[in-house]
């Protein structure tokens, strides 16, 4: 007796990988980066990218519960989806430490999808927030100070780190020796710079422009000019020149002149924070109680015409 032959499958079977792969529907993207939160939305259908949008937003002014953000989302999703069934697709991500996002998106009235995320538009999503987000920390300004002990051979130093764009400013300060207050004004903008690179690999490559703020007029000036000041012959002086240089050699910097005590924001502020680092040093104050200091300060904000968020860096230490 002979055997039956099996008949083929009246419908093709779709392999789970191809099923995925060509998914649809619409990609949300969602980061926060030093107080400031990024999104993207991406639609895409199979392998193909449709249209997309991104934004971003202040911590401080996202709103209760993360609002404004979702304001943001629901009008960008409403914009790029073709149907309102379309399925929404992210990450099981928490905001801020306050909010879920699937649940947030679900509370706006989408389909949100457990499932995973399209290849095509988590690839598309995260290439377009990584360029926003460079694009966004393309500009740098930096605002010294130093504070200089007549007593001691120890100098204080402070400096904050501002973005822009309503992005929260970075604070800190560090206290070393020093003979002279010109020496300590160039090391604040060299450690300032130090410090801004510990927080993206390539902030020398040449990608972000540098605007260097100090009320020191001479190391401003021998910043734009070192062969123009042959007169200063401090051998504590020229090797920082050198250094700052060295980092900035590939980068667009300008630096300006800021006069002292004048109710310039940031002049008052990277002064009051050079000044605590000295104290501090000198009155060998435990590293938490200064930490704490500072986190007061931060705390505090900034008037810059409304009170603006600060944020502490990481204990800084120089090598």
């Amino acid at each position: 007796m002979q055997a039956p032959r099996p008949a083929p499958p009246s419908a093709r079977f779709i392999p789970a990988v191809q099923t995925v792969t060509e998914r649809s529907g619409v990609t949300v993207e969602v980061r926060d980066q030093h107080q400031t939160i990024f999104w993207a939305v991406v639609r895409t259908a199979a392998l193909q990218v449709v249209t997309q949008r991104c934004g971003f937003l202040p911590v401080h002014e996202s709103g209760h519960k993360l609002g404004v953000l979702m304001a943001h989302l629901d009008k960008a999703i409403r914009a790029v989806r073709c149907n309102a069934a379309e399925s929404v697709y992210c990450d099981n991500v928490l905001l801020n430490g306050q909010v879920r996002l699937p649940e947030a998106l679900a509370q706006l009235g989408f389909e949100v999808s457990v499932q995973f995320r399209p290849p095509a538009g988590a690839r598309a999503a995260m290439a377009l927030l990584q360029e926003r987000i460079e694009d966004f920390y393309c500009e740098l300004t930096i605002t010294t100070d130093a504070s200089r002990s007549w007593h001691s051979p120890l100098m204080g130093h402070g400096w904050v780190l501002d973005y822009g764009r309503g992005s929260v400013p970075m604070i800190n300060a560090f206290a070393a020796g020093g003979k002279e207050i010109l020496q300590g004004e160039l090391n604040s903008i060299y450690y300032a710079l130090l410090d801004a690179s510990r927080y993206r690999d390539d902030l020398f490559a040449g990608k972000v422009s540098f605007f260097i703020r100090s009320d020191s007029l001479l190391a401003i000036n021998l910043l734009n000019n070192p062969k123009g000041h042959t007169s200063i012959r401090s051998e504590e002086v020229k090797p920082i020149v050198h250094k700052i240089h060295d980092l900035l050699s590939r980068s667009e910097v300008k630096y300006g002149w800021v006069k002292s005590h004048s109710g310039d924001p940031m002049n008052e502020l990277a002064d009051r924070l050079a000044l605590v680092a000295r104290r501090c040093s000198a009155a060998n104050i435990s590293s938490g109680e200064r930490q704490r200091l500072l986190l007061q300060i931060a705390d505090e904000g900034v008037d810059v015409g409304k009170t603006l968020p600060l944020r502490m860096g990481r204990v800084f230490q120089v090598h």
